[in-house]
């Protein structure tokens, strides 16, 4: 293998853990994001960070090889997906399961309290909080994976 073939292999596999990484923060703190109940750009955005994050995760076994010395990044990512999954989780029950708008769990001004209650989540509000599970879910499994240096991670090859 070729001194450049390993640097790209971890650079692939850090890139990977970075772009979950910064997934899960925006996850982590969105609670406290300003929320517009007439316009879903917030929503839309975070699961095409999603779709980003699933494409990183798909890199990080690349490194495999190599993981004692970037396995660390395998902690934060399983601290802030377990800590974004919790947040998560209230937005499932209120949004997918009671039909609630993401504004009301999100932070919304008083000003728009009574249009944010009067509200009901769109087809994309009640297909974003399990998406966001199943991104979270995926980097916990990898994250684990990756730590324990099984040979099955996703593209360790």
């Amino acid at each position: 293998m070729s001194f450049a073939e390993i640097i790209l292999r971890v650079g692939a596999s850090i890139g990977g853990w970075l772009t979950f990484i910064g997934h899960a923060l925006t996850l982590s703190v969105l609670r406290q994001a300003a929320c517009d109940p007439a316009s879903d750009e917030l929503w839309r955005g975070t699961l095409l960070f999603g779709v980003l994050a699933i494409a990183g995760l798909l890199f990080v076994g690349r490194g495999l090889p190599w993981r004692s010395a970037i396995r660390w990044l395998a902690l934060p990512a399983l601290a802030l997906a377990l800590h974004a999954g919790w947040q998560i989780g209230a937005a499932f029950g209120s949004t997918t399961l009671d039909g609630a708008s993401l504004c009301t769990w999100a932070g919304s001004t008083a000003s728009d309290a009574a249009f944010v209650h009067a509200a009901t989540a769109t087809s994309l509000e009640r297909i974003w909080p399990p998406f966001q599970l199943a991104v979270l879910a995926f980097g916990v499994v990898q994250a684990i994976r990756f730590w324990l240096g099984d040979p099955k991670a996703i593209n360790a090859a």
